[in-house]
C-alpha cells in the first residue's frame, strides 16, 4: 500500500508540475521564472499530489467511514488545498476569486456528492460482475 501511495504521489507530481509549466508556456510565453517563483510551483505540485495521489485513494478505496464524512472530509481537503495552490500561484488571483470562496465550497461539496453517486454505482456494477464471474466457476 506504502509503495503504492508513492508511486501515485511522485506520478500525480510530475504530471501537475509538468501541466503547470505548459500552461505558463503557453498563457505566459516571454515571462522567465526566478526560483523562488520555481519552489511556489514545487509546492503547488506537492499539495495536489498529497490531495490526488494519497489523501483520495487513501479515503476512498482503504478508508471504512461512512460516505458522507468522505464526502466533507475530501471537500475540505479539496477546496483548501486549491485556494493554497492558487494563492501560491498568484496572489493577485488569489484576491480575485476570494468573494467566490463560498460558491466554490458549495460547488465542491455538490462535485463530491455526485462524483461519489457516480463512483458507488460504477464500483457496485464492478463487484457485482466480480462476484457474478465467481459463481459461474
Amino acid at each position: 500500500m506504502v509503495k503504492q501511495f508513492k508511486l501515485s504521489f511522485f506520478q500525480t507530481f510530475t504530471i501537475t508540475f509538468v501541466w503547470i509549466l505548459v500552461l505558463m508556456s503557453v498563457f505566459f510565453e516571454n515571462k522567465t521564472l526566478s526560483i523562488p517563483y520555481a519552489w511556489n510551483l514545487v509546492g503547488i505540485s506537492v499539495i495536489y499530489a498529497v490531495i490526488f495521489g494519497i489523501m483520495y485513494p487513501a479515503l476512498w478505496n482503504f478508508s471504512s467511514m461512512k460516505a458522507s464524512y468522505k464526502i466533507i472530509i475530501s471537500s475540505v481537503i479539496n477546496i483548501s488545498g486549491g485556494i493554497y495552490a492558487v494563492w501560491l500561484f498568484s496572489p493577485y488571483m488569489f484576491e480575485i476569486i476570494k468573494p467566490w470562496i463560498l460558491e466554490m465550497c458549495i460547488i465542491t461539496i455538490v462535485g463530491h456528492v455526485i462524483g461519489f453517486y457516480f463512483y458507488s454505482k460504477w464500483d457496485n456494477k464492478k463487484s457485482s460482475n466480480e462476484l457474478n464471474e465467481l459463481l459461474k466457476r
